[in-house]
């Protein structure tokens, strides 16, 4: 059995205890058939199992941090506990960091010198989010139309591989708002959460994130590059707690502003092609401020996982500082407590910083990152 082939192996074995933690797989298909079949391996077996195979790989950085964040997932399943930010260290490959207020609250003055009317700056900011609210009945239109513009951009600006694809289904009752799995084939299964409505301002971000300039774009280019390209079969698989992750995040929230800026004309062009009036210049001052607010939820994971708080405590932090409505702030703190590997949310805004630093606002250079066999460290310097 090739090296490879005993990772994905492990990964599928790991997946059986938590369904999570493999994001897609293609390929691979008499492996996972077997793998299926086969009586559930404890998980002390597969503690041993990860860690000779730890001391195989030292010499793949790429897949020796990979096998590390098995590692740790199968010595956790096996009953060994580590603090967050061991956890962070070892499964993500980096130190979560607590983010200071500060960002936080310029956002709230930014918000409060931007938002119409004028009081309290929180209830101004809920009538907005419900006055900007993407109707349903054109939100699946409005994502497929930002879509296709968001293709031809991205073709212009970092490429695509020719016969790439995806589907798009909106979905309910999930605790995150977008999810990307790769099928294989250069096509992308793009799901979108509608518990909540989705604010225009996010429509052009969150379909670059998932879709063109994001996740789907970077998997189509491993496809091409590497799995076609270079046999790297390991690559079928994408593991959701992982280094590889923290960059795949990084990129997906990079991707965007490189290929259309802050998106909001977009947005608003698409929307009003669709009947729907939507101001982008008070959108994108918006936008800006609410870009502050994102290391808020890692800071909840951190608060909740890391430093011991309740949920009431958590809460009561969120609604501090994030100006968010009362339906968010509990869906923001819920998702949390939820979360079956709570330091990813710290993959969003530190991932960000690394893929932004380390690309410096050239699309060629995150083309370059998207098929590299990178570690988050790889990124650091």
């Amino acid at each position: 059995m090739t090296t490879a082939e005993r990772y994905v192996e492990l990964a599928l074995r790991l997946g059986r205890h938590e369904d999570d933690l493999v994001d897609s797989i293609y390929g691979w298909d008499e492996l996972r058939r077997r793998v299926d079949s086969e009586e559930l391996r404890q998980a002390g077996s597969l503690a041993e199992d990860s860690g000779e195979l730890l001391e195989e790989v030292a010499d793949d950085p790429w897949l020796e941090a990979q096998v590390r964040s098995l590692d740790a997932t199968a010595r956790k399943l096996a009953g060994e506990r580590f603090d967050y930010e061991e956890e962070g260290r070892l499964v993500y490959g980096i130190e979560p960091r607590w983010h200071d207020e500060a960002d936080f609250r310029r956002a709230i003055e930014a918000l409060d010198e931007t938002l119409p009317g004028s009081g309290d700056p929180r209830a101004r900011f809920a009538a907005w989010l419900e006055q900007v609210a993407i109707p349903a009945e054109i939100l699946e239109q409005a994502l497929l139309d930002v879509s296709e513009e968001l293709r031809r951009l991205t073709r212009e600006r970092i490429g695509l591989p020719e016969g790439e694809g995806f589907e798009l289904e909106l979905v309910t009752d999930v605790r995150w708002l977008g999810y990307a799995e790769y099928l294989g084939d250069l096509r992308t299964k793009i799901s979108i959460n509608t518990d909540l409505p989705l604010p225009a301002a996010d429509l052009v971000h969150l379909t670059s994130h998932e879709i063109y300039g994001g996740h789907h774009t970077h998997r189509a280019w491993i496809e091409a590059d590497l799995v076609s390209g270079r046999s790297e079969d390991e690559r079928r698989l994408d593991l959701l707690w992982s280094p590889e992750a923290l960059i795949s995040e990084g990129i997906a929230e990079t991707g965007p502003e490189l290929v259309a800026g802050d998106g909001q004309e977009l947005a608003a062009a698409v929307l009003g092609r669709l009947g729907f009036d939507y101001d982008a210049e008070v959108g994108s001052r918006v936008d800006a401020a609410r870009e502050l607010f994102t290391p808020i939820s890692a800071n909840v994971a951190m608060l909740l996982h890391g430093r011991g708080a309740s949920r009431e405590e958590a809460r009561d932090y969120v609604a501090t500082w994030s100006l968010q409505p009362e339906v968010r702030i509990d869906r923001t703190v819920d998702s949390q407590l939820r979360s079956p590997s709570p330091a990813y949310q710290h993959l969003y805004w530190q991932g960000r910083e690394l893929v932004s630093a380390h690309v410096g606002g050239d699309p060629a250079r995150l083309r370059e990152l998207m098929t590299a066999r990178a570690v988050p460290a790889d990124l650091a310097g």
